[in-house]
């Protein structure tokens, strides 16, 4: 069965985020958004961009249920959502 995309929001929200270390970098795990907590189940991208001396990490995150785009910025070591989605099954 093919997922959809039912609900596409534009963000920019700080929140929390719990990662693990390895070899491969850092992994998001869990994410504190608002009151609700989601445990990372997928981490289906990961890339950066510079904004003039600024390393700024995107991660593309699923929990099965839900997608973001997270955003992190290596200098102020903040994280937003970027991104949000609600998949439909």
């Amino acid at each position: 069965m093919k997922q959809q995309i039912d609900t596409v929001e534009k963000e920019n929200e700080t929140v929390e985020v719990i990662v693990s270390f390895n070899k491969n970098g850092v992994m998001p795990k869990v994410m504190k958004w608002g009151t609700a907590r989601y445990k990372i189940s997928q981490v289906n991208l990961v890339h950066t961009i510079k904004e003039g001396a600024v390393r700024i990490y995107f991660f593309s995150i699923s929990d099965g249920s839900n997608a973001w785009k997270l955003g992190f910025n290596t200098e102020s070591l903040r994280w937003w959502v970027e991104d949000y989605y609600s998949l439909a099954g």
